[in-house]
């Protein structure tokens, strides 16, 4: 997950943009995202961590000395702990059980609200379409319309990220462009009208 000016980003943020298309397009982009950003760690745990780090540390500031364990950069520590109203020069000496729990809490449990698409409102991965069983695969050809193929995110697939999208829109654009080259082959009378058939759907 990448954390940018304008919001989260990366391959995990855009497998769960596919996960959840649906559901997105339905709250039209409203929502709320709770990540852990220690999962190898339980709450337990953490707290220990923080408790130990309090003590090492008794004398510096908690915005300047934070856990490794947690393998965060010190701006977002810094959020992190604004986000439950720890600024300043405060030590560690002076951080509250209390406090502890909560920057606990915050990382085991970190709260975003969804507010829509990205500052592009570029979608990388897509649901709907044309569903499948309307396809033959063999040929990328539809079962309803002859003569009418199609290939890539105009049909229902739902790739995660990864290149997967890619990879479905190469081959069946290779599987339709043969076909249309053997129907054209077979049919070289009407091979005009073919071409002008097909290429207007090959997405």
């Amino acid at each position: 997950m990448l954390v940018t000016h304008w919001g989260l980003s990366g391959p995990v943020i855009l497998r769960l943009s596919a996960w959840v298309a649906r559901e997105l397009s339905d709250s039209d982009y409203k929502g709320l995202l709770l990540v852990d950003f220690v999962p190898n760690l339980n709450i337990v745990e953490v707290k220990s961590v923080l408790c130990h780090h309090r003590n090492k540390f008794a004398k510096q500031k908690v915005i300047n000395y934070f856990p490794p364990e947690f393998g965060l950069v010190k701006r977002f520590w810094r959020y992190l702990l604004e986000h439950e109203d720890i600024y300043g020069d405060l030590l560690w000496v002076s951080i509250s059980n209390n406090s502890i729990t909560a920057i606990a809490s915050c990382v085991k449990h970190c709260s975003f609200c969804v507010i829509g698409k990205g500052q592009f409102k570029d979608e990388f991965v897509t649901a709907g379409g044309v569903p499948l069983t309307e396809i033959s695969l063999n040929t990328m050809q539809s079962r309803i319309q002859q003569h009418l193929f199609f290939a890539g995110e105009v049909l229902n697939i739902v790739g995660v990220t990864g290149g997967f999208n890619f990879q479905n829109a190469w081959s069946g654009g290779y599987v339709a462009r043969t076909s249309i080259g053997n129907l054209a082959t077979a049919n070289m009378g009407g091979i005009d009208r073919v071409k002008s058939q097909v290429s207007a759907y090959l997405f």
